[in-house]
């Protein structure tokens, strides 16, 4: 592959994946120890979970370079432009940073089939290992097991939760996914837990190491957090971790104030934009607009992908809409918005009404001259695509 755009990248390594029987981790072993022939910083923390990853690695990135760190970050997905995935020091790479792991990848990897996430994990690898950096902040994108990030033997090992999702791919019980999750934890380093409800395969991971523990509500607690838009049990588990790479005295409360993350409880104008994708993200959402939009009407403009279960996710915040705007965002696992109105319609007596395209959907809402609140969640896809038709209809500033 030869080629200066990273969009022609982009769509060479989403086409020449391995076949589903040869996923795994042990056919990255040699591209890994090429490029990893020293460890990636000071400290590596990896963020596994259900929910609340993305929150927990934001903060703890804020967190240490308030305090001077120079950091790493790599989460997925990403909501504009892929070099939003792999920052250093809170600003996404460039292009040709990107480009150059690429082009090493592919004179390394040989016959070796890799998945997207394959190759975006490891140019991150690549591109941190050529910055010297103090720590790096490493998100896994699904499950643990055998999530390419998992690669990486880390310091810390934060899993926030552990809930139904994916089940197609990590198990139909929270027992099936805590034993894909936990697969991050390492022997004689340090384990963050934020819940102190985990399925039992967790702890019994747990036991089989002798490992640090720090759990939520027995090592460390949420009454002093001050948030109601960040799930403040990953909150948490990000200062756990800070006091564990640290003694330097921040104050926390402070720099949450600072921290924002696009699309977890955004309010813009009438707009509220949340990548609420599971049950129990759609639990907190539901205790967030309760909080802060008890005496709002809100209608809600939902893309969901075909996995999900759509049944549970609409009972459990029904109640609070008061009309429903199915969408499809451009994806294949999408639903098809008329096949997710007849789902909703089985679940409520409101109006719904059925649009081809998020944008569609954002132009309906605009239209009604109302004070009603407007509610965008589904999927990563379904807010991206609501934040780029707000901007362009000039509603927002990105």
């Amino acid at each position: 592959m030869k080629s200066n755009s990273l969009v022609d990248w982009l769509d060479y390594i989403d086409l020449n994946r391995p076949k589903e029987e040869e996923f795994g981790l042990k056919r990255l072993h040699p591209i890994r120890d090429i490029i990893l022939q020293s460890t990636l910083a000071e400290k590596t923390v990896v963020i596994g979970g259900t929910n609340g990853k993305g929150t927990s690695a934001e903060f703890l990135n804020n967190l240490l370079i308030e305090s001077n760190f120079k950091v790493g970050l790599y989460t997925s997905p990403h909501l504009f432009n892929f070099n939003e995935r792999i920052r250093i020091n809170g600003l996404p790479v460039s292009d040709a940073e990107i480009i150059e792991a690429f082009e090493e990848i592919e004179r390394i990897k040989k016959d070796i089939k890799l998945t997207y996430f394959d190759y975006a994990t490891l140019a991150a690898f690549i591109i941190f290992t050529k910055n010297i950096l103090d720590v790096v902040i490493l998100e896994i994108g699904l499950g643990g097991r055998y999530d390419p990030v998992n690669l990486v033997d880390s310091d810390i090992a934060i899993l926030t939760n552990v809930e139904l999702d994916h089940q197609k791919w990590l198990g139909n019980t929270r027992e099936q996914i805590g034993k894909e999750k936990s697969a991050i934890f390492r022997d004689d380093k340090t384990i963050i837990m934020g819940s102190n409800n985990m399925p039992s395969t967790v702890m019994e991971k747990v036991e089989e190491l002798n490992s640090k523990v720090l759990q939520l509500d027995i090592d460390f607690f949420t009454s002093e957090i001050n948030t109601n838009n960040l799930n403040k049990e990953s909150v948490a588990c990000s200062i756990a971790a800070y006091k564990e790479i640290t003694d330097l005295k921040v104050d926390f409360n402070e720099i949450l104030r600072n921290t924002s993350l696009l699309g977890r409880c955004d309010v813009n104008n009438k707009f509220i934009l949340d990548v609420s994708h599971n049950l129990a993200s759609v639990v907190n959402l539901v205790t967030f607009l309760n909080t802060e939009f008890q005496d709002k009407s809100i209608k809600a403009i939902v893309g969901l992908m075909k996995d999900k279960d759509i049944h549970e996710i609409i009972q459990e915040i029904n109640d609070i809409i008061s009309e429903w705007y199915t969408c499809s965002p451009h994806m294949d696992r999408a639903m098809p918005a008329n096949e997710l109105k007849k789902l909703i319609l089985q679940e409520t007596n409101n109006e719904v009404n059925a649009f081809e395209t998020v944008d569609l959907a954002i132009k309906e809402a605009l239209k009604q001259d109302d004070s009603d609140l407007v509610l965008v969640f589904g999927s990563f896809f379904t807010v991206s695509e609501a934040y780029e038709s707000l901007s362009q209809l000039k509603q927002i500033e990105l």
